[in-house]
């Protein structure tokens, strides 16, 4: 296997890491000529330029050249202690809290008062709690795992989580449309939220057109706070062919993941990039 990049493609191959280079811009046509303007006053040019100005500062007509938002490519992240993995790898997906079957991690980074809310806090529309649903994060530098690498007391998280090493965990990313494949278009399979499910209050989306309008106003949220508050939930279990890569901190992991993955036969790629497990300024 050649050198990855830690989107899990080949080197070259990634459009992110490499992007391909610009094409050269089209000369532009001959403009033919016009017919001579009134000039307008200088006081209707300074209302003008002040029109300009002011539609610049408020931002209005940026989306016209902004890249669209595809949320169902968006990518998503679960972090799990390096201890899990194997229990994930034999039952060969991320499982639910209380699905059929139910997940039993062996290091579990949830507060024990948390996983209890999760338990009882219902999705609108889907006759399912939040516990119901594998939890995945929008960004690697939301503000849950970053409490876990900066060893900072998070309500969310069980005392000893933010005691232990971030090296110790691994993060497995996939997309929501791989995530939850042809489920997606019915009500209460993937379901999106702006802050923390479990949290309460929290206003979920629950169906495929406001789970994308949901990712969409998160990823456009200024300087990123939008995506790294959020959390995409989906339904009962997520198989493990459908996690993209797997990321760790060192080698010493990454070979220790690589040896569970060839125990039980998988093939999911491996990538080091310390940066996803170092705390944020």
């Amino acid at each position: 296997m050649g050198e990855e990049c830690i989107h899990g493609f080949d080197e070259g191959l990634c459009a992110i890491c490499s992007p391909p280079p610009e094409p050269e811009p089209a000369p532009k046509p001959a403009r033919a000529a016009r017919p001579a303007a009134r000039r307008a006053a200088p006081r209707e040019r300074a209302e003008v330029r002040g029109g300009s100005a002011a539609s610049a500062r408020s931002g209005r007509g940026s989306s016209a050249s902004a890249a669209p938002v595809d949320a169902g490519a968006t990518r998503i992240y679960h972090v799990t202690h390096i201890e899990n993995l194997g229990r994930i790898l034999g039952a060969g997906a991320l499982l639910a809290d209380t699905g059929e079957p139910a997940a039993t991690p062996a290091v579990d980074i949830a507060a024990p008062a948390a996983r209890e809310y999760r338990r009882t806090a219902t999705v609108p529309g889907a006759d399912a709690t939040v516990a119901e649903y594998v939890p995945f994060l929008l960004s690697t530098d939301a503000h849950l795992w970053d409490a876990i690498r900066t060893g900072s007391v998070d309500p969310r998280l069980a005392p000893e989580a933010v005691e232990r090493a971030a090296a110790d965990h691994v993060i497995l990313v996939t997309s929501v449309s791989a995530a939850v494949g042809a489920r997606k278009d019915a009500p209460g399979e993937v379901v999106a939220s702006a802050t923390d499910a479990g949290i309460g209050g929290a206003a979920l989306a629950a169906d495929w057109p406001a789970v994308e309008r949901t990712i969409v106003r998160l990823t456009l949220a200024e300087d990123g706070e939008g995506l790294r508050s959020g959390e995409v939930l989906v339904r009962g279990s997520v198989p493990m062919e459908r996690i993209a890569l797997i990321a760790v901190s060192n080698d010493r992991v990454r070979d220790r993941v690589r040896a569970a993955l060839q125990a039980v036969g998988a093939k999911t790629r491996v990538a080091v990039y310390p940066p996803w497990f170092l705390g944020t300024d």
